[in-house]
């Protein structure tokens, strides 16, 4: 028991220094959570150029231009993929017929390549509902709706430079290089897009004369500014 106490005593003297108590340890202040970057973003456009075409055996070729708008959103998950919804929309067309209309709707990869610190070349690879809207009056135009496959190209380019993208306490999944997921800002793009290829279509004119052939739109151009949050 003496021993115990001797023990003791020496323990609690080791703690103090001619009276002063030594400071306690004390852990590093964990640095506060800091947020990840924000990979979405969103746009709106002009579609200054569509062309609908169709054709039949019995001698119904069509061809039409129509002008409208659109808009788009999406995820960039880095900066070489993300995923895109987008919804386009014909209101305007002078064409021989009156204009032939359509709406589409459609959700698409979106494989990307960083050109260089202002460039990123994209594409489209996806599915969606495609409408035409018969606006020509002569009732031999047929309507036609589909689901089916889209695809597209574009180019877009960050209006923002790398410094002033750089975001103070955000956390970077990879070294920071201001590409795609890591813009900040505004922006510009335009991209072409095949919306309905090959769409068979069976339509009854108002003469009760059966037309049979393929609808396509096969040209669609849009171009417009996006925003990366």
């Amino acid at each position: 028991m003496k021993k115990l106490l001797i023990v003791a005593l020496c323990s609690a003297m080791g703690l103090y220094g001619g009276g002063k108590s030594v400071a306690p340890v004390v852990s590093p202040i964990a640095e506060i959570a800091q947020e990840d970057v924000n990979p979405w973003y969103v746009g709106v456009g002009i579609i200054p150029y569509s062309l609908y075409r169709s054709h039949c055996p019995t001698g119904c070729p069509y061809e039409d231009y129509t002008y409208g708008a659109m808009v788009r959103g999406g995820y960039e998950i880095n900066e070489y993929f993300g995923i895109e919804a987008r919804a386009l929309r014909t209101f305007w067309g002078a064409g021989k017929n009156g204009g032939e209309r359509f709406e589409h709707y459609g959700i698409y990869a979106k494989p990307m390549y960083p050109v260089s610190e202002r460039f990123n070349a994209y594409g489209l690879l996806g599915y969606g509902w495609t409408s035409s809207i018969n606006s020509g009056g002569n009732g031999n135009l047929p309507e036609v709706e589909t689901w089916g496959f889209s695809w597209g190209v574009g180019i877009e380019f960050d209006l923002s430079d790398t410094k002033s993208d750089f975001q103070e306490n955000v956390t970077y999944d990879r070294p920071f290089d201001g590409y795609a997921d890591q813009e900040h800002s505004w922006g510009l793009f335009i991209d072409y897009q095949s919306l309905m290829h090959g769409k068979a279509f069976s339509h009854y004119t108002k003469d009760n004369k059966l037309i049979e052939g393929k609808a396509d739109i096969v040209h669609v151009i849009s171009m417009g500014i996006t925003y990366d949050f």
